[in-house]
């Protein structure tokens, strides 16, 4: 999906994920005119909130897990560092995949970076 544009979050190689959705919104602010109308100021064009679905080792759960700890971090994306937040929306571990040899399970994990 990405070919050689890996994503990096704080120099830390992230594989490719099985699914992503990019997202851009503005970031707008309202004031009050002196003629009391609303003013709809846009202070920020395309804050960028990428979704991305993993499956993964439980190797992989934990770090996306300490990845979601820290407040922010640098994701490096198609070329553009930008600095976000990175949460898991969502971690399910698959059916008896505790048995699989050398992992405590395989999970698919749903990890949304947020620009801040």
């Amino acid at each position: 999906m990405l070919g050689s544009n890996y994503l990096r979050y704080n120099d830390f190689v992230i594989p490719n994920p099985e699914s992503l959705s990019i997202d851009y919104e503005n970031v707008e602010s309202v004031a009050l005119s002196e003629a009391g109308t609303d003013i709809g100021i846009v202070t920020r064009l395309e804050k960028m909130t990428l979704n991305c679905t993993f499956n993964c080792t439980s190797t992989w759960y934990t770090n996306f897990r300490a990845m979601g700890i820290t407040s922010t971090g640098t994701l490096l994306f198609e070329g553009v560092s930008r600095t976000v937040r990175a949460r898991i929306t969502n971690a399910t571990l698959a059916p008896y995949s505790e048995f699989a040899d050398r992992t405590d399970g395989l999970w698919t994990v749903t990890m949304s970076f947020t620009e801040v």
